[in-house]
């Protein structure tokens, strides 16, 4: 099982003057792996967990618990405003593959063209 802690930090420019960006934990598990780099501006949807720690309950002599968010979900910024900056010819080409009959068909001869047939698998590659 792939498994990723990771420090998220605010933004330094959405933060006062004077004040430290706040961080917090997040674990990513699975597919959610390496999704996001270091220095990149994302978005993370999860459930907020807590961990009771023995040992510093035992050291401190009251109940210590760690937070973290275990991640559902991350989105890019970047990823979010792509869409925006198509230019006039991007979006004309792709209006017109979405006015073509046979879009389907080419998404299809389009995947792995190098493998013969298989017409049912590349299907659901696509479709998925």
């Amino acid at each position: 099982r792939n498994y990723q802690r990771v420090n998220l930090q605010e933004r330094p420019g959405s933060v006062p003057p004077g004040r430290v960006p706040r961080t917090k934990e997040v674990v990513f598990l699975d597919d959610l792996v390496d999704i996001a780099r270091p220095g990149e501006e994302v978005e993370v949807t999860g459930i907020f967990c807590h961990s009771y720690d023995y040992y510093l309950t035992q050291r401190s002599g009251f109940p210590v618990f760690q937070t973290y968010v275990s991640a559902n979900h991350i989105r890019k910024k970047e990823d979010a405003s792509s869409a925006h900056n198509l230019s006039e010819a991007d979006r004309k080409l792709i209006l017109e593959l979405a006015a073509d009959p046979n879009i389907g068909k080419r998404i299809i001869a389009s995947i792995a063209p190098s493998i013969y047939g298989h017409e049912h698998v590349k299907m659901s590659l696509a479709m998925a």
